[in-house]
């Protein structure tokens, strides 16, 4: 042992010897502030004393994130705020006033988003506003936590039917450095930094969003903030949203494949086979489609189905072509689906949300049709059902074993009877029975495992399916670990039906089909 690791040894020694002396002399760790003392705290560092209410201010900036470069424009003015985001090809704007919360998409289509979207959007209001400091109640304390070695207080906080959020107070500055809500498979966080005066009011400058993939992230920086600036007449009106380009409703056959939709479609005078996917959000086209159309791919982005995975580009498409109707100046994505699906699909595309926003869509599964056409001009038939359509899918309510509900994507793109995800099965034990038939299932990011089962029974729109087959899907992440829903509904279900998707009002019209079964022969 060498001089100098004799020291160490002793100081080491000697430090030892200090902390067991002293053990007895520690103090007890200061109490957990209170609710309302971390709020009066939060108040004080993000509204200097004596500063004017700030009701109407405009916030701009610039954003980065996917290989994209874009830009935001924030519009305040008392409880009407609209917020619009263009990031390369995309662009979205959300718009509320009062209690109503609206979505314009990529693709210009315009719906009031009563679902998750929602229920988050009133939180974030609650919180940006400030009014959470005002309601005690509405906040609980849930302990502490280190961002980047800053030690921050965690406050739960649920805006009335809103979403809980969680906001991290900076013990030292009082001053959020966080922000974390469920979303999908896991949690998005928001970090804030950047804190700057404006008007005596704090805000932050920077932020980075992020669902936990770094490669990912959503960076925005803000450049202005413009206190009473003029806001114009109309921005917190919400849009008209657009239509399918077509004179009159129009009925193509389509092609039923291993349990699967698919419609022709021309793109650039060639025609190709689409996936008709209402639990798909995008119309997304093949590489090589892609390619051989000429379209230009721009950004890296993460797809989010089987599992997570990368390779996905978006791109202009001035045209896209069903039957009689036209889907003009569109954003697709491409992607290719043959290696992201683990060979299991060799398709052209995927025909998904922005054709059931631009139209009313009714498929005859019995039939094998489509009808289609401008929205309000096919009526619907049968039990009517309320459309979730705040994720750009197609999903609703269900009750499994008369007394549990559920919310479940309708599904036309998966080819099973009905999935389940492992969070939903999870908090109610015992809704299928547990089996060791192992199987594998299959979607965009590849295979994830699962357990074949049964469940006794599913009622949906007033209407009774027996002993109906389920997949229990075993994933963690990806689509099917959805914290939100509680699985798919596909086509071994809905081959039973006439299913009329209005989603201009939100409706699913639900008609038993030529070939209903409602499945008590499999009980035996």
């Amino acid at each position: 042992m060498t001089t100098e690791n004799v020291r160490s040894s002793a100081l080491a020694l000697l430090s030892f010897a200090l902390v067991v002396c002293s053990s007895a002399a520690i103090a007890a760790p200061p109490p957990a502030p209170t609710v309302p003392q971390l709020l009066a705290k939060y108040v004080a560092a993000v509204d200097e004393a004596g500063a004017k209410p700030l009701d109407r201010y405009v916030a701009s900036g610039t954003l980065a994130g996917d290989s994209l470069t874009g830009t935001f424009t924030s519009w305040h003015d008392g409880n009407c705020n609209r917020d619009d985001q263009v990031l390369g090809p995309r662009s979205e704007s959300v718009i509320g006033c009062g209690t109503g919360l609206y979505l314009r998409d990529s693709n210009g289509n315009v719906r009031e988003l009563r679902g998750i979207l929602y229920r988050r959007g009133l939180t974030d209001h609650f919180i940006e506003s400030g009014d959470f400091a005002k309601e005690p109640e509405r906040s609980t304390y849930r302990g502490t936590a280190k961002i980047d070695g800053r030690n921050t207080y965690m406050l739960d906080v649920t805006a009335k039917g809103g979403q809980t959020e969680t906001i991290y107070l900076d013990a030292e500055t009082g001053l959020p450095d966080r922000m974390a809500f469920d979303d999908d498979d896991g949690r998005t966080t928001v970090d804030l930094s950047d804190w700057r005066s404006v008007n005596g009011h704090r805000f932050p400058f920077h932020s980075v969003v992020s669902n936990g993939d770094r490669a990912f992230d959503l960076v925005g920086v803000t450049t202005s903030i413009v206190p009473e600036a003029a806001v114009p007449a109309g921005t917190f009106v919400p849009p008209p949203s657009r239509s399918i380009d077509m004179p009159r409703p129009t009925t193509i056959a389509v092609t039923l494949r291993d349990g699967h939709l698919y419609v022709p479609v021309t793109i650039h005078g060639a025609t190709y086979n689409f996936l008709i996917d209402t639990g798909s959000a995008n119309v997304v086209i093949d590489e090589r489609v892609a390619k051989a159309a000429g379209l230009k791919e721009e950004g890296v982005l993460q797809a989010n189905g089987a599992a997570r995975t990368g390779g996905l580009h978006v791109e202009r498409l001035d045209d896209l072509q069903i039957g009689t109707g036209h889907l003009r100046d569109i954003i697709v994505a491409s992607l290719d689906l043959g290696s992201a699906t683990a060979g299991a699909f060799h398709i052209d595309g995927i025909l998904g949300f922005p054709l059931f926003a631009a139209a009313t869509v009714r498929l005859d599964y019995a039939k094998s049709q489509m009808t289609f056409g401008p929205p309000g001009s096919i009526a619907g038939e049968g039990a009517k059902l309320d459309l979730d359509l705040d994720r750009s899918i197609q999903e609703t309510s269900a009750t499994l074993n008369r007394d549990v509900q559920g919310q479940f994507v309708l599904d036309t793109g998966d080819g099973a009877e009905m999935l389940l995800y492992k969070p939903f099965v999870d908090r109610h034990a015992g809704i299928v029975p547990i089996t060791d038939t192992s199987r594998s299932s299959y979607g965009v990011g590849g295979a994830t495992s699962s357990y074949r089962t049964t469940l006794d029974w599913l009622q949906i729109g007033g209407i009774s399916v027996y002993h109906v087959g389920v997949d229990v899907m075993l994933s963690t992440s990806g689509a099917f670990a959805d914290r939100f829903d509680a699985g798919n509904i596909g086509y071994g279900v809905l081959k039973n039906f006439i299913l009329t998707f209005d989603d201009r009002s939100g409706t699913l019209y639900l008609e038993r089909g030529a070939a209903f079964d409602d499945g008590r022969s499999k009980g035996g």
